[in-house]
């Protein structure tokens, strides 16, 4: 491509391939030298600078990093199909990582920086793509000879008072869109939910770091950056693009878990799902007001997810919507995964209306053999209701609930296990198919139990008692995030309180059952995550022994870790400024 045909302004490349516009100097927005030094060196040094790269994703090391490396900020847009030849323009690509999707994506992407360091970053993490130009200038004084199919605007939307003047600088952008883009041409916004769940839950606002700012209107201080609530976002697009289709991603658009369209958080039925993909607090930890989950569930009967939804990713053309499909109801992508076991689970509506969950791996293989565990691809009906967890989590909100009120639900679970089961040498066990038989995986179908997401095989047959640890184990680590729940679950020792569950539901476990446990999910963890076995099973046993002191030191260590990036983040400014005033 040259970018010198396109662009009218006189444009000067620097030794790192960027184009600069000759006289821009001076862009006010940074992570800090430190976090961009530390970027630096690891893109230089890597090989793998894919959307998908385990390489980087390694590098992983506090939350700066984690934006810019996480393999999660191109499921953004992966589960759209784009017709490539398509023209892009990208505005604000920072250090590249939705730029280097768009380059392996669209045979054509111009991606306009304002920051030199950021720009130059954005240059190393597309160095192997042709297709991409990185310009460095403000975008609003750019004169480009050739209109656009395709604009993307991810994460810069909010930042418009910062670059443009005028009355109305959210405005002034759109039109700047519109007018440069041809007469059927499109534009996709992604920005946090001024009234996102997540704000309204004490989770401080992701640009001022301060809570309640968002949802209270910005009025505090002046500082160039707002967000809107769907009504509004939606009148200020439609000005300029009458077609407008929005989507969520969950549980925000910077990390997405999953993107889910508007008919499936319309339906009802989508609170389950969006229920298991909580908030995060990006400012550090976050004590939440209410249980989040279980807030989700009572938006969702009420047909309110949309509102409510932490941001939004919005498609809008001139006319109609060309180049572009989203062919599922929702997409949802595995997490915390070696790549070779990352998988993709498509809801999709059936002719007879009845949806399918469609479960595939991301490497096109249709069965991942690993020795101990191997991975299938997996298709099942949708149950519209509440899984067995679910149902377990409401019940443990009651003050006075006793463990044998709370778990009811669950005998029905075990008579399953048990009608499925076979007895040797004393011992229960089940196939290796019910590895993750836990009650995220279970619904009630009628008067039926039925087990969704058998993605998983164990190769060797598995005890009963250690799907029932492992079925505990689950719900308990999940109650961590909740902040009030029945007297009854409060035992500091872990292995007391899963033996008093296990018994309330018809199970009595010995020791060995433990051990048991810890070395199936320890092995499991280790093929599957690469989670060090001799740190998982020192956690574990600490969670037996005593809950609370684990918690103390989890969030010991949390605030250290937290303490190290705002002193590094410090550093970085204090640096910048001295730097700038030699």
């Amino acid at each position: 491509m040259n970018i010198k045909s396109i662009v009218q302004n006189e444009l000067v490349e620097d030794p790192s391939s960027v184009w600069l516009l000759r006289g821009h100097d001076k862009f006010a927005y940074s992570d800090g030298v430190g976090s961009e030094q530390y970027l630096k060196k690891v893109l230089q040094r890597s090989n793998d600078l894919s959307t998908r790269s385990d390489e980087l994703e390694s590098c992983i090391k506090d939350w700066s990093s984690e934006y810019h490396l996480t393999t999660k900020r191109a499921q953004l847009l992966s589960g759209f199909r784009f017709d490539r030849t398509m023209k892009v323009l990208e505005v604000g690509c920072g250090c590249g990582a939705i730029t280097r999707y768009l380059g392996e994506t669209f045979d054509s992407v111009v991606s306009v920086e304002g920051s030199i360091a950021r720009a130059r970053l954005a240059r190393l993490r597309t160095r192997d793509l042709t297709s991409v130009s990185i310009v460095c200038a403000p975008f609003q004084e750019i004169r480009f000879s050739q209109k656009f199919d395709i604009i993307f605007v991810i994460g810069v939307f909010e930042y418009s008072a910062s670059f443009v003047q005028g009355d109305d600088p959210y405005d002034a952008v759109l039109k700047y869109f519109s007018d440069m883009l041809t007469p059927d041409g499109m534009v996709v916004i992604a920005i946090e939910n001024q009234f996102g769940l997540k704000y309204l839950n004490a989770c401080r606002e992701d640009h001022l770091g301060s809570k309640f700012e968002g949802v209270e209107g910005y009025h505090r201080r002046n500082a160039g950056v707002r967000t809107f609530g769907k009504a509004e976002l939606e009148l200020y697009v439609k000005r300029y693009f009458p077609e407008v289709r929005f989507f969520y991603p969950y549980p925000d658009y910077k990390i997405p878990d999953g993107v889910l369209s508007t008919e499936f958080l319309r339906s009802g039925s989508g609170g389950e799902v969006v229920s298991q993909m909580l908030s995060r607090d990006y400012s550090g930890p976050n004590q939440p007001l209410f249980d989040e989950a279980a807030t989700i569930l009572e938006l969702s009967r009420n047909h309110a997810l949309e509102f409510f939804a932490n941001s939004f990713l919005v498609i809008a053309g001139r006319t109609s919507l060309r180049g572009v499909t989203f062919d599922q109801l929702a997409l949802l992508y595995s997490s915390g995964r070696k790549a070779e076991f990352s998988t993709e689970t498509r809801i999709l509506g059936g002719a007879d209306g009845k949806w399918i969950v469609s479960k595939r791996s991301r490497s096109g293989a249709s069965v991942v053999d690993r020795g101990t565990i191997r991975m299938a691809d997996t298709d099942a009906p949708w149950i519209p209701a509440q899984s067995l967890l679910t149902r377990v989590a409401l019940r443990a909100k009651a003050n006075s609930a006793t463990l044998d009120e709370i778990f009811a639900p669950c005998r029905k679970w075990v008579e399953l296990l048990v009608a499925e089961s076979s007895v040797r040498s004393g011992v229960a066990l089940l196939s290796g198919s019910h590895v993750d038989s836990i009650w995220s995986n279970v619904y009630l179908d009628g008067q039926d139990l039925r087990i969704v997401d058998r993605e998983w095989i164990w190769t060797d047959d598995i005890p009963l008692n250690v799907v029932v640890v492992r079925a505990i184990y689950d719900f308990l680590m999940r109650l961590e995030r909740v902040p009030r729940f029945s007297r009854a679950l409060g035992a500091r020792r872990g292995r007391a309180l899963i033996q008093g569950i296990a018994s309330a539901i018809g199970v009595k476990l010995i020791p060995s059952d433990f051990d048991n446990f810890i070395a199936l999910e320890s092995e499991f963890q280790l093929i599957v995550g690469s989670t060090s076995k001799v740190h998982q099973r020192l956690y574990w046993r600490l969670f037996l022994i005593d809950r609370s002191t684990l918690r103390f030191f989890v969030g010991m260590l949390r605030s250290f870790h937290r303490y190290m990036e705002r002193a590094e983040s410090l550093s970085s400014r204090v640096f910048s400024k001295f730097s700038a005033r030699r």
